[in-house]
């Protein structure tokens, strides 16, 4: 475990650690009759568009670079033309933009959450548009002290240069930070980039698909955010 005198602030994963998509994925097919419409159950097409906006998003041709609204676009418009889907335009807006814009928070979070920012400096370091942060955040009650996401950055992770760009933002260096995630990619180049970091398992993230795998060596690996009180005795 790292030594948490020496960690100064707290950098979250939010989509994903933070926010439950896959059921407010799941629901947003449901309510577009997706299911219906194709052969592919609604559980399974939220993971389909999760998986396609992360790899839209995470491969970044930074000579263009998009935002998290516009991967979900793309996405779900590929997803349409590859499987010969009928589904018209206000169904299509409704999946990409407003869909990931409600998002409900993991119910484990907020407690520990608020605990933490007594202590730390709690951060939202995400892949996540400015626009679904905010209004995800607001609606949730989700109080960041501040929120660097990185169309603000305009490097995406896991590019170590966000990681990098963040602790100097917040004026700390790097090992004063620690990078709570799901995603052992998104830890991994936090580790790189001599950030500390901690694995959350989000056993439910994937729904029935989920499949936690743990990809690397991080400073603490816990069940649920219940464990941060581990940090604060």
């Amino acid at each position: 475990m790292f030594d948490i005198n020496k960690i100064k602030a707290f950098t979250f994963d939010t989509g994903g650690t933070v926010l439950d998509w896959h059921t407010g994925f799941k629901r947003g097919f449901e309510l577009v009759n997706f299911n219906d419409k194709s052969n592919i159950e609604n559980f399974k097409m939220a993971n389909i568009f999760r998986k396609k906006s992360l790899e839209i998003i995470t491969n970044q041709n930074y000579d263009k670079l998009v935002n998290f609204d516009e991967a979900h676009k793309i996405a779900i418009e590929n997803i349409i033309a590859e499987n010969n889907i009928k589904l018209n335009d206000k169904d299509i807006k409704f999946l990409y933009y407003d869909v990931p814009a409600n998002l409900k928070v993991w119910k484990d979070f907020l407690v520990p959450f608020e605990r933490l920012k007594k202590h730390f400096l709690c951060v939202s370091f995400t892949l996540l548009s400015n626009r679904l942060v905010f209004l995800n955040s607001k609606a949730n009650k989700i109080n960041w002290d501040l929120v660097l996401s990185c169309e603000t950055l305009e490097v995406y992770k896991p590019n170590i240069e966000a990681y990098l760009k963040t602790a100097k933002m917040l004026q700390l260096k790097p090992e004063e930070c620690a990078m709570v995630a799901c995603h052992s990619f998104d830890l991994n180049a936090a580790k790189k980039a001599g950030f500390n970091t901690i694995f959350v398992k989000r056993s439910e993230e994937w729904g029935a698909d989920t499949n936690i795998s743990i990809e690397g060596e991080y400073d603490m690996v816990i069940d649920s955010f219940n464990e941060f009180s581990q940090i604060l005795n």
